[in-house]
C-alpha cells in the first residue's frame, strides 16, 4: 500500500493548510456559538483532486492507473462537485431541501450513467442477487442515502470529518486488498483530505465542514464503494461498505423512522440525532462526544475488516449477527426505542393519545 499512504500524506499536506488559510466568512449557524466559516468542503475538494494527480507526476504505477482509468476519475470528480456546489450554496445562503434533493438526485443518476453501478450484490455466505431493473434505483438510493447520512451525522465539531476518515482508511484497504489499485489510491486519498481538516474542526472547532464538505465526503464514500468492493467473481459485496458507515447510515434511517412516526416532516432539522442523545444522556464534554463517535465508528469498521477477512467463511455469519445486536444496542441504550413506542402514530395504534393531547383535555 505504499501509494496509498503516498496519497494520504499529500492529501494531508495540502488540507491541513489550506484549511487554515480559508476565512471566507459564511452563513450563521443554529447553534449559539461564534460565527465559524464552512469551508471544509473546498479543502478537501482539492486535496482529494490534486493530491492523486501530483502523486501522478512522481510515481510511474500512479501514473499507470490515473490513464488507464482517467475516466473514472473524472466521472466522480465532476457529479461530486455538483454535490459540492449544492452544498456550498446552502453553506452561503439557505437553499430549498427540494432543491438539495433534486440535484442530488440529478448527480447520482450522471455517476450511475457514468458506470457507477451495483449490477449484482454478493451475500456474506457467499451467493449473489441479481438486481435487474432495480439496479438504478438501489445505486441512486445508496448514493443519495450515503451523502445525506454524513450530512447529518455533522451536527458536532469534529465527527463527520473524523468518522469518513476512519471509514476511508478501511475502504481503502479493502479495495487494495481485492486488487482495486484506483479505488484504494482515491479512498485514500479521501482519508487523508479529512484528516488534514481534522485538527481545525476538533471541539472548539475553528472552522466547519458545511453541506458542501458533509455532502462531498458522503456521495464519493458511497460511489467509491459501489465502485472498489467488487470481488473475485465480478460482483459487489455492499456489506462491507454497509457495515463500516453504520454510525451514519443507522443514524439517517432512526431519523427518518423516529420522524415519521412522530408525524413530522423527515427532511426537516431536528437536534435529536445520535451525537445529540450521547451528549445529553451521558452529560460529555464537546471533545468526549466526538470520540465517542469515533469509537462507535471504530467497532463498526473493525466489524467490516472481519466480513472481509472471512468472506464465505462461518465466522462472518457471527459477526453479521454481532453488528445486529451491536446496532439494537445502541438504539436501545440512547433511549430511541423508548421514544418510538411512545410516538404519535404508535400511540393511536395503541389507542391512546399523546401526551400532550391528554394533557390538553385536561
Amino acid at each position: 500500500m505504499g501509494i496509498e499512504v503516498a496519497v494520504a500524506a499529500i492529501a494531508f499536506a495540502i488540507a491541513a493548510p489550506l484549511t487554515f488559510l480559508l476565512r471566507h466568512p459564511t452563513k450563521a449557524s443554529r447553534r449559539p456559538e461564534a460565527h465559524v466559516p464552512r469551508v471544509g468542503g473546498f479543502s478537501i475538494v482539492a486535496a482529494f483532486v490534486f493530491a492523486p494527480v501530483l502523486l501522478a507526476c512522481f510515481s510511474a504505477e500512479s501514473r499507470e492507473l490515473m490513464r488507464e482509468d482517467w475516466r473514472e476519475f473524472l466521472t466522480l470528480g465532476v457529479c461530486g462537485g455538483l454535490v459540492f456546489m449544492v452544498g456550498a450554496r446552502d453553506d452561503f445562503r439557505d437553499l430549498n431541501w427540494k432543491t438539495k434533493f433534486g440535484l442530488q438526485l440529478v448527480a447520482a443518476i450522471a455517476l450511475y450513467v457514468g458506470g457507477y453501478r451495483i449490477g449484482e450484490m454478493t451475500l456474506p455466505a457467499g451467493g449473489k442477487v441479481a438486481l435487474g431493473p432495480l439496479d438504478p434505483v438501489v445505486t441512486i438510493f445508496w448514493l443519495v442515502l450515503v451523502t445525506n447520512a454524513m450530512n447529518l451525522i455533522d451536527g458536532r465539531d469534529g465527527v463527520a470529518a473524523g468518522i469518513s476518515a476512519l471509514i476511508s482508511g478501511t475502504m481503502a484497504y479493502v479495495a487494495w486488498d481485492l486488487g482495486h489499485e484506483l479505488i484504494a489510491l482515491l479512498f485514500a486519498a479521501l482519508a487523508g483530505a479529512s484528516l488534514g481538516f481534522v485538527p481545525f474542526n476538533l471541539p472548539r472547532a475553528r472552522r466547519w465542514l458545511g453541506d458542501s464538505g458533509a455532502y462531498f465526503l458522503g456521495f464519493c464514500i458511497a460511489g467509491l464503494s459501489v465502485a472498489g468492493f467488487v470481488d473475485s467473481s465480478g460482483r459487489v459485496p455492499l456489506y462491507i461498505p454497509l457495515v463500516a458507515l453504520g454510525l451514519p447510515v443507522l443514524d439517517v434511517g432512526i431519523a427518518f423512522l423516529r420522524r415519521f412516526l412522530d408525524a413530522r416532516h423527515p427532511m426537516l432539522f431536528d437536534e435529536d440525532h445520535f451525537h445529540d442523545r450521547i451528549e445529553r444522556m451521558f452529560g460529555l464534554q464537546p471533545l468526549h462526544v466526538t470520540i465517542a463517535t469515533y469509537a462507535i465508528t471504530a467497532v463498526f469498521c473493525g466489524a467490516a475488516l472481519l466480513l472481509h477477512f472471512w468472506y464465505k467463511d462461518a465466522g462472518s455469519a457471527v459477526v453479521g449477527a454481532a453488528v445486529v445486536v451491536f446496532a439494537v444496542g445502541l438504539v436501545a441504550v440512547l433511549g430511541y426505542l423508548r421514544s418510538m413506542w411512545n410516538s404519535v402514530r404508535v400511540l393511536e395504534l395503541r389507542g391512546r393519545k399523546p401526551a400532550s393531547a391528554e394533557t390538553g383535555t385536561q
